[in-house]
């Protein structure tokens, strides 16, 4: 396997990184919201978006670059750059798909647990039954 010209080599990393950024950091603010449920990390998942469209427009340009003076030869990364570029927009969907259910599934608890003690309270058996 033919490894790329050592001026382009740091050009191809810096395209998977574009890549690899918004994806890791999204990743690691979505298990931590999962787990703690603070009110901060969605929005540090949108500004993480944010992030990551900034971040695909440059990886774009810096493979756009790569492809004007590689010429015709095939360079060795390329394809995983642009796997991690485009692979963030599927990511970032099933997250945000995935966050949705979780936070209805926590409210619908949160409010069975509040009916639930105000049927306690006041002896009605309707309410105990529904959640």
């Amino acid at each position: 396997m033919r490894r790329p010209a050592p001026t382009l080599r740091p050009l191809v990393h810096a395209a998977q990184w574009c890549g690899l950024l918004p994806m890791l950091l999204g990743s690691t603010i979505f298990l931590l919201w999962v787990w703690s449920s603070s009110s901060l990390l969605p929005v540090l998942g949108l500004l993480n978006m944010v992030l990551g469209l900034c971040l695909f427009g440059g990886g774009l340009g810096v493979l756009y670059a790569l492809r004007l003076r590689a010429g015709r030869r095939w360079l060795p990364g390329t394809a995983m750059a642009c796997a991690l570029l485009l692979g963030n927009f599927p990511l970032a969907c099933a997250y945000a798909g995935l966050g949705s259910q979780i936070e209805l599934a926590r409210q619908r608890a949160a409010v069975c647990a509040a009916s639930q003690a105000q049927a306690e309270f006041s002896g009605a058996a309707d309410a105990r039954r529904r959640c």
